[in-house]
């Protein structure tokens, strides 16, 4: 066996510093800590019927064998290392010691092994099932328990992905107290080894976690979700605030603490009450999802028309007011493998758009975008299309949703054509992971060529850097000729704290982390 490097594919970050004052004296305990939530979380179970704000708040509450640093590369969380068999099929993971669940119980290997018979289990549908089960990746064939502070994983396969799949926030891969479900395996809370423990949960309004005063965290500074996991606020809030202007309101009012839903016209008026404003680039990606089987949208010359007629720029602009980047690609502009051929997509031309359109017999045709009124820009961006598409003859309506139903619209393929964001994948391999593939697998999958498939097969297989490069190269050269989605840009996340917090810092995922936050006198 040889000692593991994680690996992971470094990303050249734009981060923002976190707002830390020099002069703030050292960090002290603080009663309650409360942060705004656009919508409450879909689920409290990790992994399943998950979305972005659920990964917020669990994140707090369970965690994994392993996890993303600051720079997106894996580290070991629970684990205290991991060796790494020379045929690349078996991983052993060595546990930390001193950890506990929020039952009391210890962390051993059987809950380890436990918690991936669970998420094994087609039954729990949990959401990255097929990257483990042989279909989209390896097949984790066995996890075995030689003794109490060892889990070995058997593979089928080798794979430059799996610990990259294992400590994917969207996965949500953690180890849980079998306690975490009743008798029967209906799901009960998330029992788990964070900071804080699940507490009370008024759906749609609040949901609280209180401080685990056993928790055994990693020494150092914050580092991604690995270092720094310090719990120094005594409870946690998250009060579900739809309306933007009512959660600023609450912000001055210190009813909250954080708010990282900021809208880019409201940064002057956040500073002039004197709130703590950042802007940091996410690795999210804004897109036009395209329903391929759709009649109309089956042509690709309509696919590509409407890509000749959206201006990323302009669309950009008007969700963010300029903070967030044009990107047309999969490949974050904040990725290091983001490079000028990650750029390149069908010039804007209304009057070349309109000609493709007319030659498909489809000129003057109506297509049906989904949308949806929460304050994240994506109804701005609706709107900007709407107008563009317009200029080439298209007859863009919109059909204004709530988020739950434009998501749930979205799990089951059912739009023709839809304004989404996806939360930040840390490899592009798993950002394209969420566009390609068959819908008759998975109704979520968007882009069904049999190359792209391939291609993206290849990615997750191979770990020199200049080898994925070209892979993901092919791929968007291939988008951009089929327009499966259309890229609009990489959203930024503004966040504004009260004039007390410290410690409070972005990173490029977007969640948000409340360890090692407080709040000063």
């Amino acid at each position: 066996m040889t000692k593991l490097r994680p690996w992971i594919g470094v990303l050249a970050l734009l981060l923002v510093p976190g707002m830390a004052h020099a002069e703030a004296p050292a960090p002290r305990q603080t009663p309650l800590l409360s942060i705004a939530l656009n919508a409450d979380i879909r689920s409290s179970n990790p992994g399943v019927q998950r979305d972005f704000n659920s990964d917020v708040v669990l994140q707090h509450v369970v965690e994994g064998l392993v996890a993303p640093r600051e720079d997106l590369t894996v580290a070991p969380l629970l684990a205290s290392s991991i060796d790494v068999s020379p045929d690349g099929t078996a991983y052993t993971f060595h546990l930390r010691d001193g950890v506990g669940f929020h039952d009391g119980k210890p962390l051993t290997s059987a809950e380890v092994a436990w918690s991936w018979k669970r998420y094994l289990d087609p039954a729990t549908q949990w959401q990255c099932l097929d990257r483990f089960d042989g279909r989209n990746g390896p097949k984790v064939v066995a996890v075995e328990t030689p003794d109490p502070r060892t889990a070995v994983f058997r593979l089928d396969r080798r794979s430059a992905m799996f610990l990259v799949n294992m400590a994917s926030i969207q996965c949500d891969a953690v180890i849980l107290s079998p306690s975490s479900v009743g008798p029967d395996g209906a799901w009960i809370r998330p029992v788990g080894t964070g900071p804080y423990v699940f507490g009370d949960w008024q759906k749609n309004r609040y949901l609280e976690l209180t401080r685990f005063p056993g928790y055994s965290p990693l020494p150092g500074s914050r580092d991604g979700m690995v270092g720094g996991r310090q719990a120094l606020a005594e409870q946690l809030r998250f009060v579900v605030i739809p309306d933007r202007s009512v959660m600023n309101a609450a912000l001055q009012a210190g009813q909250v603490d954080i708010i990282n839903d900021v809208g880019p016209t409201e940064m002057d008026a956040m500073k002039a009450m004197g709130a703590q404003v950042t802007v940091t680039p996410t690795l999210s990606w804004a897109v036009l999802l395209l329903q391929t089987r759709d009649p109309l949208l089956s042509d690709v010359r309509v696919r590509q028309a409407l890509a000749q007629a959206i201006d990323g720029k302009q669309v950009a602009e008007a969700a963010s007011f300029g903070l967030a980047t044009p990107n047309p690609s999969a490949v974050a502009v904040a990725s290091a493998y983001h490079t000028q051929a990650e750029a390149a997509w069908p010039a804007f031309d209304l009057v070349a758009a309109a000609k493709l359109l007319q030659e498909a017999g489809h000129a003057g045709a109506t297509l049906r975008i989904q949308t949806n009124n929460r304050p994240t820009g994506q109804y701005e961006a609706a709107l900007m299309i709407q107008g563009l598409l317009a200029g080439a003859g298209i007859d863009a309506r919109l059909d204004t949703l709530d988020w739950a139903t434009q998501l749930q619209n979205y799990r089951e393929g059912k739009f023709q054509a839809s304004v989404f964001t996806f939360s930040g994948r840390a490899d592009p391999a798993l950002a394209y992971d969420s566009i390609v593939g068959s819908k008759d697998d998975d109704p979520t999958s968007q882009w069904e060529d049999p190359q792209a498939i391939a291609w993206l097969d290849e990615a997750k297989t191979v770990e020199d850097k200049a080898a994925r490069q070209a892979v993901f190269d092919r791929l968007h050269a291939r988008m951009a000729e089929q327009v499966p989605v259309i890229g609009l840009f990489n959203p930024v996340q503004v966040t504004a704290a009260g004039p007390k917090v410290r410690g409070y810092a972005d990173w490029a995922p977007g969640t948000a982390r409340l360890w090692g936050v407080w709040k000063a006198e």
